[in-house]
């Protein structure tokens, strides 16, 4: 509670306590009753700042709210602006002491302007008001702990220092890239009745006028608008309105494997923002789209749809898969120790107190960890009673011990669950990688055992996408295409149950198209050789190996898939929405190449 220089001026005041005493019968009681009088002065103030401390803070009443330009909202969008405004409200008798407030940034987010801090003194009724402006980064999700408080004496005798939790979570939902005005034709409104669901037998061919366009090699003389082209002095082509929707559903990948890399540049985020722009675009041209996503353990289906409620529902299920952390089936409890305790210290101050989260030594004498949940090393095989009598091992226990609780209240975990935690470094490993993924904080950690390929590990995700695929073409209709968000990297000779499923699509004359994620910094075309060869570093030689790596596997990947049909497109923004939105116009107009 004391500061340095309380502390300082509380031992000054006490040394010349002891000294004056000492010396009064020599040179009188004055230097006694003056170090004794400070001395008392410097306990009475940090009792009177303990005092108000304990009144006064649990009396604030905290309050956000997220506005964007219009006003007040729930949701917001990748790239855009938001204002994030927190009210302190001060419900005490006492007055406040100076008071440090500052509200934890969001991970993800970036300070436009404004401060995310305000130093106040609150009387009861009184607000302090923290106003700053955040602009979103990739789609997925904000979440804001709460605000830390800071408080301390006008002398700067005292000093407090607590988290007040009030949690809330913002679902950042991917914003559409420009891409629906480029594209070569796009049904802008459709004024005919719904139609009933039926055999798509004619595309193309309704009795509405949609648009006038430029003639392209391979369209029907029947569709030249004459008069239009002798005016204009070339050939123009007539589009009308199609008489049955476009029925598009895509297949995302949200496994392990796409989850990998830093906040925002992962493969999951490319994969996210181009669903996103192929689904808004498409539903602004009155298709039916809907989402599939799997991972390495189950699926979930939307059924396709066109309505603006569809739109949210699918924005927002993007937004949930592009903020899910990577995750390793076998974590390390040395890497994840340190973040996880040094999030608890930060979130959790009130959990740390000894009067609440306190064990004593004894626990680990009478109870220590059972001898086949840890690790028994020569010394214990020699000195078996060096462990239950050793101070460092007693720490050590009741620094689990403690974990285990905070890790429990945090997750809401069932009674119970402390004790399992505590004791075994498996279950105590996995807990913390929740409350990081929980609180959004990045982690790198080993995907797979050194024994255990990446090929193997992934062919459950594989068998999910099979099984999932072909409970969509079961409901599917005539024509419908399947856009498959895949990591097929590695996974050529393990994708036979995929393979039979993108089979009996094609036999039941369905389109799939695979999209498949690229890294930002591997070229995908083979760079020219050069004559004069220049003795290559080790980080140069390795960037090469892999860039020719991944060349020589998409270069397999797509003669395998042209062999059943299907193309294959690099997941990018600029070149995959197009080449999409492009087959889907492929399937209205009766399946013309153009």
């Amino acid at each position: 509670m004391f500061t340095a220089r309380g502390w300082w001026l509380l031992s000054i005041s006490a040394a010349l306590a002891i000294v004056g005493t000492a010396a009064s019968h020599a040179r009188g009681p004055f230097l006694a009753l003056l170090g004794l009088s400070a001395t008392l002065w410097v306990l009475g103030l940090g009792g009177w700042f303990l005092l108000t401390v304990r009144w006064t803070l649990p009396r604030l009443v905290i309050q956000r709210e997220i506005h964007d330009d219009r006003g007040p909202v729930e949701t917001v969008w990748a790239t855009r602006h938001f204002t994030v405004v927190v009210r302190v409200i001060s419900n005490s008798r006492l007055p406040t002491p100076w008071l440090v407030l500052d509200d934890r940034f969001p991970l993800g987010a970036s300070l436009e302007s404004g401060a995310s801090h305000v130093t106040v003194k609150l009387r009861r009724g009184q607000a302090a008001e923290i106003r700053y402006r955040l602009r979103c980064g990739e789609p997925g999700e904000l979440r804001f702990e709460g605000v830390r408080i800071r408080a301390a004496e006008a002398q700067g005798f005292c000093y407090f220092d607590t988290f007040r939790r009030c949690p809330r979570v913002m679902p950042v939902l991917p914003i559409l890239a420009d891409v629906e005005l480029r594209q070569r034709t796009g049904k802008r409104q459709n004024s005919l009745v719904p139609p009933g669901i039926h055999r798509w037998r004619r595309s193309g061919t309704g009795s509405e006028l949609l648009d006038l366009r430029d003639y392209r090699p391979g369209d029907s003389p029947k569709l030249i608008a004459w008069k239009v082209s002798a005016r204009k002095d070339k050939l123009i082509t007539k589009e009308f309105e199609s008489e049955v929707p476009i029925r598009c559903t895509l297949v995302v990948d949200a496994s392990t494997t796409v989850r990998l890399g830093s906040p925002g540049q992962t493969a999951l985020v490319q994969i996210v923002e181009i669903a996103s722009a192929v689904t808004q675009a498409a539903l602004a041209r009155r298709d039916l789209v809907g989402l599939l996503t799997f991972d390495e353990t189950e699926a979930e289906y939307v059924l396709p749809a066109r309505s603006r409620r569809q739109l949210l529902e699918i924005l927002r299920r993007l937004g949930e898969l592009a903020a899910r952390p990577p995750r390793s089936p076998h974590p390390s409890l040395n890497m994840v120790a340190p973040l996880a305790e040094a999030l608890i210290h930060e979130l959790f101050p009130d959990l740390e107190d000894p009067e609440v989260n306190g064990h004593s030594f004894l626990s680990a004498i009478w109870s220590p960890r059972p001898e086949y949940l840890r690790k028994l090393t020569l010394g214990d095989a020699i000195f078996p009673w060096r462990r239950r009598f050793s101070p460092a091992a007693w720490r050590e226990e009741s620094r689990r011990k403690r974990l285990a609780a905070v890790l429990t209240h945090a997750l809401n975990l069932p009674p119970g669950a402390a004790a399992l935690i505590a004791e075994d470094d498996r279950l105590l490993a996995e807990r913390m990688q929740d409350l990081l993924a929980r609180h959004h904080i990045p982690l790198t950690s080993p995907l797979f055992d050194p024994q255990e390929h990446i090929a193997s590990a992934a062919l459950p995700k594989i068998d999910v996408a099979a099984r999932a695929l072909l409970r969509a073409v079961q409901r599917g209709r005539d024509n419908e295409l399947f856009v498959l968000f895949m990591d097929l990297w590695g996974l050529r000779h393990q994708w036979e149950p995929l393979r039979r499923s993108i089979r009996v699509a094609m036999g039941r004359h369905h389109r799939v198209v695979v999209v498949t994620p690229w890294p930002k910094n591997v070229p995908s075309f083979e760079p020219p050789v050069s004559a004069n060869r220049a003795p290559l570093s080790l980080r140069a030689w390795m960037t090469q190996e892999m860039t020719a790596w991944y060349q020589r596997e998409y270069g397999e990947l797509r003669r395998d898939l042209a062999k059943l049909g299907v193309p294959t497109i690099l997941a990018r923004l600029d070149d995959a929405v197009p080449l999409i939105l492009e087959r889907i116009e492929q399937l209205r107009v009766g399946g013309i190449r153009r």
